[in-house]
């Protein structure tokens, strides 16, 4: 066996997509001859599993954090369910899976039954606990309720502002610092020399804008696109080496 070759999830994804859209033509005879739906989904997932296994232990998110086999297969399964919804808008495709995943579920909320998070998630090798984990929402009663911007921004800097690297977290910090009375100021947050923001950043505040569960979420969230958008223009350089760390430079995304 040849050793793998590292690669970023983010040009590993492409490369999935472009070849399920190759197959779909293929599959699609297959189907018109009796082959059931479910098993046109795992021909898909195999093949798509074929692409990571080429590069196993190799497949990083970031230059230095790994993309592990629980983030693949999450992905993966993202990949195919939006290949065949068309009717929604899917959060921005340069997010985490985890993160992807999570919007899916509070698409315009901010409390969502148990019961109805479990079956979503049944088979996409995600669990709830994951996300109470990272601190991204709670369990209450028969339910789970999204962790408040506000609160999660304030928790994170009475923590000594400890790094953040998950696409999510910063989108939350800022959406929370542009809060009316937050008391942080996102600005100073960004102008920082550990700021390093994600790439998919700018297309979580936009999305959030949209998507976000009630009325202030919105509200701060555009304020917080407006403050990163002025501050992007200014700081190109420091954009354009964070893209490199996830092997997007020059890259259609």
């Amino acid at each position: 066996m040849e050793e793998p070759l590292p690669i970023s999830w983010a040009r590993l994804r492409r490369q999935i997509l472009s070849d399920v859209r190759q197959l779909q033509d293929i599959l699609e005879h297959h189907q018109n001859q009796g082959l059931l739906p479910a098993d046109l989904q795992v021909i898909k997932r195999g093949k798509a599993l074929e692409y990571y296994s080429r590069h196993y232990g190799q497949v990083y998110v970031e230059q230095g954090r790994e993309f592990t086999v629980k983030e693949a297969l999450a992905g993966i399964n993202q990949i195919l369910e939006e290949e065949g919804d068309s009717t929604r808008e899917a959060p921005p495709v340069l997010a985490e899976p985890y993160t992807r995943q999570f919007l899916r579920l509070f698409d315009g909320e901010t409390v969502v039954e148990r019961d109805q998070i479990q079956k979503y998630l049944r088979g996409t090798g995600i669990a709830p606990g994951d996300f109470v984990y990272l601190g991204w929402c709670s369990p209450a009663h028969k339910q789970f309720i999204i962790t408040s911007p506000l609160i999660f921004a304030k928790n994170w800097n009475e923590n000594h502002r400890l790094a953040l690297n998950r696409d999510y977290e910063q989108a939350m910090v800022l959406v929370g610092a542009c809060y009316d009375d937050s008391g942080i100021n996102a600005s100073v947050i960004m102008n920082a020399a550990q700021f390093k923001p994600h790439p998919a950043l700018p297309g979580l505040l936009t999305w959030l804008e949209r998507h976000g569960g009630n009325i202030e979420i919105c509200g701060a969230a555009r304020r917080a696109s407006a403050l990163y958008t002025k501050w992007e223009r200014r700081n190109q350089e420091k954009v354009i080496k964070q893209l490199d760390l996830f092997d997007l430079t020059g890259e259609e995304v």
